[in-house]
Parts: C-alpha cells; sequence; structure tokens
C-alpha cells in the first residue's frame, strides 16, 4: 500500500482512502506504512471485517479522518463501539435508503450515501437531510461505475462532509466520460443535464 501511495503521488488526489480489512493482524501496521510515506489526509474503509474486539484495538492505533463500516451491518455491537471509538464512524452497508437513516444514528457518527444503492439523487438528498437532523456527518460515496453515475453523484456533493467519487478512475475505459479529472477534483461538466457523453452524443 505504501508503494501504490509512492506510485500515485503525481496525481493529484487530495486524500487517500485505504482498504483495510485484511484479517491478517496487519491493519494498523499498513495505515502506518501509508502515512510513512503521505502527508495526505487518510480514510479507511474495512468493509465489515473487523469483529469488535478487533475494532476497538485497531482504532486508537490509527491516523485517520473516519474509519467506514468496521463491524459487519447490523452487528449488536455497533452502538457500543460508537460510543468507545475515536475515530468517526461511518456505515455504508448499514445504511442502503431513507428508512435506514434513525437506525444508523444509534452506531454511527455519520452514513455513506451511495446514488446507486439509494435509487438516485432524490433519495441521496433525502437522506443526507435526514442525516443531518439527527446530528450525523454525510459522505458520497460511489461503487466501481461510469462517468454517467459520478456525474449525478457530483450535483449533489455540495451537501456532503466527505466525498469519495472515483469509481470512474478504476476504469480501464469509461463508457460514459462526464466529469474531468483534474488536480485531484472531479470537476462536472458544465453542459446541460448530467453533461455525459457516449460515442461523442450527449446524454441528459
Amino acid at each position: 500500500m505504501a508503494r501504490r501511495t509512492e506510485k500515485i503521488a503525481s496525481r493529484g488526489f487530495r486524500r487517500l482512502k485505504l482498504k483495510l480489512g485484511g484479517r491478517d493482524g496487519l491493519d494498523a501496521d499498513r495505515v502506518r506504512a501509508v502515512r510513512a510515506v503521505t502527508e495526505l489526509p487518510l480514510q479507511c474503509d474495512v468493509n465489515e471485517a473487523w469483529s469488535f474486539e478487533e475494532a476497538l484495538e485497531y482504532l486508537p492505533q490509527l491516523d485517520v479522518q473516519y474509519c467506514e463500516q468496521p463491524l459487519p451491518a447490523g452487528d449488536a455491537d455497533g452502538p457500543e463501539l460508537k460510543r468507545r471509538s475515536p475515530v468517526p464512524i461511518y456505515v455504508d452497508e448499514d445504511c442502503h435508503t431513507l428508512a435506514d437513516v434513525a437506525a444508523c444514528a444509534e452506531r454511527a457518527h455519520g452514513i455513506n450515501i451511495k446514488l446507486a444503492k439509494s435509487g438516485g439523487i432524490r433519495e441521496g438528498v433525502r437522506m443526507a437531510n435526514a442525516a443531518r437532523a439527527l446530528g450525523l456527518g454525510v459522505m458520497l460515496g460511489c461503487m466501481v461505475e461510469s462517468g454517467l453515475g459520478i456525474a449525478a453523484g457530483a450535483h449533489i456533493a455540495s451537501l456532503m462532509d466527505h466525498v469519495d467519487l472515483d469509481g470512474n478512475l478504476l476504469l480501464a475505459e469509461d463508457p460514459w466520460p462526464g466529469v474531468d479529472f483534474v488536480d485531484g477534483v472531479q470537476r462536472p461538466s458544465t453542459r446541460p443535464g448530467l453533461g455525459v457523453e457516449r460515442h461523442g452524443v450527449q446524454a441528459a
């Protein structure tokens, strides 16, 4: 992970999100290795891979802005981990639509909104508003998806505390280019609608 961090240093990223959950006892070492080669803010996503005991062990060791989904969705220890964690906990797999937001307030400091999960922009905005009313932080995430999905997310990015829209950057070829990655920032198109194109044909 440290070598990969050095390799992408010239691409202009403003922060890095580390995928943890190696199930080998080395997650804290991974974060330390990355921190040794960059001063960028770090975040992490565990994808439900830790037990409650592992989370209590790892979280005090991590120099990260937040930890995403450390426990399996619905884990009974979620509320206790929220109470004891020195790092803000955001949930992803626990939170899909507006109906999930209220319960997440018991187990997390914030939620991850993904339009591919929620059903679209309107539901994403509802989720963000509900989360704010409950005192939760909000972040905007994505799947591995084309610029079509990223462009839609970019339209509500200003509502969020954290934005993680990089799915299109993981594609060898984006079939629906609609955002430009410039100086570490995903810039939405200035064209009408979502501004995405396919084979030179604009889509709404």
